[in-house]
């Protein structure tokens, strides 16, 4: 249980579960500026997949802001916000969040949940604070496109964050370096925001400084769905062969292989299926050179780890933990394992199998782990259940 570092986009979100009558006032145009984003939320909730969109333009996200000013609760958001105060939760001894361009409500919502902030102040003062939307849906607010598994889900709007956001200020490095000597993990987030060729440089090479603190210091980096496909091609370029651990989705994973242009799926590994899932994840390991891949989507997990993990049974428990841990956050009562996961771990063992040790397989030279996951029969949350899950999974891994 060493200390942990987290960064960079830490930030409040606000938790609006959608109604019907909600969901009708924004297809009536009732909600003004909501027009810009509705297209992406019925395709949301067609797909009961989570997404994410970004609005560049800071009056328009003003006004949807406080539309919602009255409504829903506030917690800690972002990916960094939501994995420090997690594990801080989980009995991690020390968290440092590290958020170059936080504001003063957000620094002392993590001061209060025992996390230390590092916001490398400016001489001119604060940045203010930033509230995102997020949009929690039941299944069963729209007919749901064929095949799809009825879920729970959340939709997300953003504002765009400056670069700097996620960028280390130059005369603030060597403070960094010696306040996270202790650090043996770094969680980190935000890319989606950099622009610039020389901003992911940059990054990288910071990635790279955080991973040389220590020997035993291990990096896992966090995607995101609303990226467009130009910052997807950057980070997949600069951050993913700078870093040791990447946490992706389906849709994410999507992504990446329309920038790899991998050869379509064949007939028998449709797209969206465990076995094309695996066989898609092994594909951008072997890509990027990056040597542990977390897959999730609903029902099971996949891990694809270099040949060299000296004991890929840890990393497989540390997978079942997330699992149980996610499903606590999820809901309260009773967990069952994921009916959809243990179809998705037959059809890949019929594929790949036999597997050495349940759930561990070896496939194109890397180790590849595939557990069902648990489901609370009584989910109230989805909001940064996926933070929650990769964190997890990442501290408790041993690599």
């Amino acid at each position: 249980m060493d200390p942990v570092l987290t960064g960079f986009n830490a930030n409040i979100d606000r938790i609006i579960q959608i109604t019907p009558a909600m969901l009708e006032s924004f297809e009536q145009h009732a909600m003004k500026g909501f027009d810009a984003v509705l297209s992406r939320l019925k395709e949301s909730l067609k797909y009961c997949s989570a997404d994410e969109v970004f609005i560049s333009e800071p009056a328009l996200y003003r006004e949807l802001s406080e539309s919602f000013s009255s409504c829903g609760q506030v917690f800690v958001g972002g990916q960094a916000g939501i994995a420090a105060v997690h594990l801080r939760r989980l009995g991690i001894p020390s968290v440092t969040c590290v958020v170059p361009a936080a504001g003063p409500h957000i620094c002392a919502l993590l001061k209060n949940a025992d996390i230390i902030p590092l916001t490398f102040e400016s001489p001119t003062g604060y940045y203010s604070d930033n509230i995102h939307l997020v949009f929690e849906y039941s299944p069963d607010l729209v007919p749901l496109a064929d095949g799809v598994v009825p879920r729970n889900n959340r939709f997300i709007i953003s504002p765009l964050h400056d670069p700097s956001t996620v960028i280390i200020p130059k005369d603030s490095v060597d403070s960094l370096q010696k306040q996270i000597t202790a650090c043996r993990r770094a969680f980190l987030s935000g890319y989606q925001y950099l622009r610039s060729q020389q901003d992911f440089v940059t990054a990288a090479r910071q990635i790279r400084m955080i991973r040389n603190v220590h020997p035993l210091m291990r990096t896992h980096v966090e995607c995101v769905s609303g990226a467009d496909r130009n910052v997807i091609a950057l980070i997949l370029h600069y951050i993913f062969t700078a870093t040791d651990s990447i946490g992706l989705n389906e849709r994410e994973l999507g992504m990446f292989m329309q920038v790899l242009r991998v050869p379509s799926s064949t007939p028998t590994d449709a797209p969206g299926s465990p076995v094309a899932c695996v066989k898609d994840a092994v594909t951008l390991a072997r890509a990027t050179g990056v040597s542990r891949i977390h897959f999730h989507t609903f029902g099971y997990y996949v891990l694809v780890l270099n040949s060299e993990y000296s004991d890929p049974v840890v990393s497989r428990n540390a997978l079942l933990l997330a699992a149980r841990v996610a499903a606590v956050m999820a809901g309260p009562g009773e967990q069952v394992l994921s009916r959809d996961g243990l179809l998705a771990y037959a059809l890949v063992r019929d594929t790949y199998g036999p597997d050495e040790t349940p759930g561990i397989f070896r496939i194109d030279g890397h180790v590849v782990i595939i557990v069902p996951t648990y489901i609370s029969q009584n989910v109230q949350k989805t909001a940064g259940l996926g933070d929650i899950r990769f964190s997890t999974a990442f501290v408790a891994d041993i690599f």
